[in-house]
């Protein structure tokens, strides 16, 4: 049973650990490196890039210790341990939106603004409103009216209805952790509207909660569309996912229309039809994206439905390859990060069945990257040192690895090779290398994958 006041001992808890010094700064060096936005922009913009440091947009937020001993456990303990681990990253990102508005307060003050928050994200505005009347009358520290606890006991009521998580429904498609993405962004963007506001603004917060909804609704008949895509949906699998449809929020006619999907799929031109915002389109391609890769099966079909949605959407091969690569460089470059869809045997199986596509755009330009390498006549010693087995410095790896990187990068449609974490994609390069350029490890792999090939 949850305990009656769970949501102020949490949230209170969230209040304590949060370091406005260190928020302050996070977001001055953001507009430090930003100085051609407007403020709003920023501010958005700040949001989504907090989100993709905390691991929100990839799925359930990076695991701390106790997380992870939540997470060892079944049943309701594993559902409730990935509400709280996204509730306290929720709860953070709406604290750090305070200090980038200039709204930063203490104590119990901000506790009951982040149950405004949570409340309006819920649709509750009678309780949003009642709350938010009543924070004049509440003490920095100290014990809190009844009739504030009351009114958070709601909060505490209504919150876990949004607790998508329902085992792995789609065959690995992860609505869930695309369901909190959006919900995370949307609790951003209400922090936004009452702090600069001062008050609960019904107008602008429908809008807020409108923009989600349309989000969540592209997102479900894409997911639909693309699962549906490779097989049919077995009896359980069905189940699921119209549960996570009644678990959505969305209104009635929009649930309906998505149970309709479920006979009769939107086809991928269809879906990117329905799309009118740019920003709706890098969002929902990124997620169908992610959706795909994570479960480890990426189909031959499964490709096909990627690919001409990307196509539709307006997106070039070249940037669909980008999309699918950050996913990887994400996991790559997060050890720690605990995800309920066995994240590391996806990864590791997508790894190892990178887009033929481009293995074939680096044979189609070795000759070119060839001679670059030779060029640089230091990165060519490098490369020929380790064919030799010899052992670089730590310094001289990471030369190595930037110096073949910058090479890729001016390839246009090697840019893939650019992101962030992209230099885990080098084995790729390393495996088609000319021998006399050839680092020995990654030759000897292409030695034995190649005798197994002849047996």
């Amino acid at each position: 049973m949850v305990e009656k006041h769970w949501i102020i001992n949490f949230l209170s808890s969230c209040v304590r650990a949060f370091r406005d010094d260190e928020s302050e700064a996070r977001v001055e060096n953001f507009r430090r490196d930003h100085p051609d936005w407007s403020r709003d922009e920023l501010i958005r913009r700040w949001v989504e890039f907090r989100l993709r440091q905390n691991g929100v947009v990839y799925g359930t937020p990076l695991a701390s210790e106790e997380t992870i001993a939540f997470h060892t456990s079944k049943g309701y303990a594993q559902r409730r341990a990935v509400f709280l681990a996204v509730l306290g990253a929720e709860a953070e990102l709406a604290m750090e939106v305070g200090c980038a508005v200039s709204h930063c307060t203490l104590g119990n003050i901000r506790v009951c603004e982040l149950l405004v928050c949570f409340a309006l994200l819920c649709r509750e505005f009678g309780l949003a409103e009642k709350i938010h009347a009543l924070i004049p009358s509440v003490e920095v520290e100290g014990p809190l009216p009844k009739e504030l606890l009351r009114h958070a006991a709601k909060v505490g009521r209504v919150l876990p209805r949004r607790a998508y998580l329902s085992g792995n429904p789609l065959i690995g498609l992860p609505v869930h952790n695309s369901f909190n993405y959006v919900d995370a962004k949307t609790l951003g963007r209400i922090a936004v509207a009452y702090y600069e506001r001062g008050r609960v603004d019904r107008t602008v917060i429908l809008r807020v909660l409108d923009y989600k909804d349309r989000e969540k609704a592209h997102l479900l008949r894409a997911m639909v569309g693309l699962t549906l895509a490779d097989r049919p949906l077995g009896v359980g699998s069905l189940r699921v996912v119209r549960r996570q449809i009644r678990l959505s929020g969305l209104p009635g006619k929009t649930r309906r229309a998505l149970r309709r999907m479920l006979r009769q799929p939107a086809s991928a031109e269809a879906v990117a039809a329905a799309v009118k915002n740019e920003r709706i389109r890098d969002f929902l391609l990124e997620q169908v994206v992610l959706g795909a890769v994570l479960d480890g099966h990426f189909s031959e079909r499964e490709r096909v439905y990627v690919g001409e949605l990307a196509g539709f959407l307006g997106v070039t091969p070249e940037e669909l390859a980008r999309l699918e690569a950050e996913v990887v460089a994400f996991y790559e470059t997060h050890k720690a990060y605990l995800d309920l869809f066995m994240v590391g045997t996806a990864v590791r199986s997508y790894r190892q069945r990178m887009p033929e596509q481009l293995q074939q755009t680096l044979r189609e330009n070795l000759a070119l990257i060839t001679k670059e390498i030779k060029a640089k006549k230091g990165l060519a010693d490098l490369l020929y040192r380790t064919s030799l087995g010899e052992d670089l410095t730590k310094e001289e790896r990471k030369k190595m690895g930037r110096q073949l990187v910058d090479i890729l990068r001016t390839i246009p449609s090697l840019a893939i090779f650019s992101i962030p974490g992209g230099a885990v994609l080098l084995p790729l390069l390393f495996k088609i290398l000319p021998k006399g350029l050839k680092p020995r490890a990654f030759a000897e792999v292409t030695k034995k994958e190649g005798e197994r090939e002849i047996i």
